[in-house]
């Protein structure tokens, strides 16, 4: 069997499976985190939180969010309406969109078994799979950026560069204006161009990013203005990181935390050593820095310096670049070599890696994706629990719960707060715990608290006898082994 029938088998295998998982897939805490920004974008026509009442004032106005992003999904809420599937749905229509510039740059410069090479390696990734079904700006930004990059390619290549320039340069200023990470796809695009001697194609490019980028500060006033949104990231918790070293050299230890991102996980290790592989087994000796090898280079630096984490979602930014590498240099090794002759070891040592490791990526990652298939959303368990503990006329309670109980309650409550603005709050070093934590909920007119027992012992909860509750105005309703509901008294 060839393997290109092999890569179109498991990329239908995977395809079925992507489907099914749209099914009733589990929310994200950003479907909501994010989300909510969106709904009170479409309601309101400007963005603040209620789930993040009382820290830095996001509950009167919020504009340290994904620009762009905000816009498409508030988009999105006016035409099909509020629901956790209509947000997902965001992220679901970029990757089409993804995936059809991607195909589609695949057959202008591989072969077909290359180009099915390509499309089993981005569809099978786990981090693909999971993400274009999640209300987060990465498959938004990744899309843009891979965009950005196609037309540099060209631009590179054109002796008359300068249509090229335009688009590329303003798709990465869509990218940054959908998520501030997106300004490595600015900052790498300049760098190239100047790398090249090319200063004014480098100019043409970075002015034709600014418009697409000034998207960013489309809801700054003279009263919510740049002061205010460095007050929102200066004193956010969900920002905050333990500085390891002082804050004039936080960047010196940068370069050793960028590793995290590649090696966190089996999923990442995989995709990690198959690169690594593409990479050596590209030259004999010495690497030769092609266009997409420069191009990734540059992102991974520019991520480093620019990302205020390290986490493992942010590789979606040059996941393409990556696959472009690998199908570059895997293509060659794996043209007309079929399963039954690399069993028989009758192939080169590098086309037994290349198979070998390219089993361990696909099967890594069918393993995660299964996992994030099989466990099933009910959509109506938030409706179920509000109409069995609160009753039906909830419109005027405020509530502290589960991010994820905005899914679809967010019109049926005067005020939903999450449970994790609780917990940023307890970050800054505000005592939200025990008989404080109650104290402040009663301060803050919340009517009932919803508590998990994810937050049930950092909360305190666990510390308070019944009279103790009491004494500080709230009440248990009921207790289980998911949550434990508790009253106001003056409720």
């Amino acid at each position: 069997m060839k393997l290109t029938v092999v890569f179109k088998i498991v990329v239908a295998a995977t395809a079925l499976l992507f489907i099914f998982s749209l099914w009733h897939r589990q929310p994200d805490i950003d479907d909501a985190w994010i989300g909510e920004h969106a709904y009170w974008m479409a309601k309101e026509g400007f963005v603040k939180s209620e789930l993040m009442h009382g820290i830095t004032g996001q509950h009167i106005r919020h504009i340290v969010h994904h620009k762009f992003f905000t816009l498409l999904g508030a988009g999105f809420i006016k035409v099909f309406g509020f629901s956790l599937y209509s947000l997902k749905s965001v992220s679901l229509a970029a990757l089409i969109v993804f995936l059809l510039i991607f195909i589609r740059y695949l057959n202008k410069n591989f072969s077909k078994d290359a180009v099915w090479l390509g499309i089993l390696l981005i569809t099978v990734n786990a981090l693909v799979f999971q993400y274009a079904f999640v209300y987060r700006p990465e498959i938004v930004v990744m899309t843009f950026g891979f965009a950005s990059f196609i037309f540099l390619e060209k631009a590179m290549l054109n002796p008359l560069p300068g249509k090229y320039l335009i688009f590329s340069g303003l798709l990465a200023g869509l990218a940054a204006a959908t998520h501030l990470n997106g300004i490595i796809y600015i900052s790498v695009g300049g760098l190239i161009l100047l790398f090249n001697r090319r200063p004014l194609a480098a100019l043409i490019f970075g002015v034709s990013a600014i418009p697409a980028a000034a998207v960013y500060f489309y809801d700054f006033t003279r009263e919510y203005n740049f002061s205010y949104w460095m007050y929102q990231i200066a004193d956010a918790p969900a920002l905050h990181k333990v500085q390891e070293l002082p804050e004039f050299l936080s960047f010196l230890d940068r370069p050793f935390r960028e590793q995290r991102r590649f090696l966190h996980s089996p999923k990442e290790i995989s995709m990690t050593a198959l690169l690594i592989f593409a990479l050596i087994a590209s030259r004999k000796k010495f690497l030769k820095i092609s266009f997409p090898g420069l191009y990734l280079l540059l992102l991974v630096l520019s991520l480093m310096i620019f990302s205020v984490h390290s986490t493992t979602k942010y590789l979606l930014l040059y996941v393409p670049v990556i696959m472009v590498i690998v199908v570059r240099s895997l293509a060659p090794l794996l043209d007309k070599v079929d399963t039954e002759f690399a069993v028989r070891q009758q192939s080169t040592r590098l086309k037994y890696w290349a198979i070998l490791l390219l089993t361990i990526y696909l099967g890594i990652q069918t393993y995660w994706n299964i996992n994030n298939t099989i466990s099933k959303y009910n959509p109506s368990a938030n409706r179920e629990l509000a109409v069995r503990h609160f009753g039906n006329e909830t419109q005027n309670l405020n509530v502290l719960a589960p991010m994820n109980f905005i899914f679809n309650e967010i019109e049926n409550f005067n005020r939903i707060q999450g449970d994790l603005g609780f917990a940023d709050m307890q970050k800054s070093g505000i005592p939200i715990h025990g008989k404080y934590l109650l104290k402040y909920s009663d301060s803050l007119n919340l009517d009932y608290l919803i508590i998990t027992n994810e937050f049930r012992e950092s909360f305190g909860m666990d510390t308070l006898t019944e009279q103790q509750r009491n004494l500080s105005g709230f009440v248990t309703v009921t207790r289980n082994d998911e949550y434990e509901i508790l009253k106001n008294r003056n409720e």
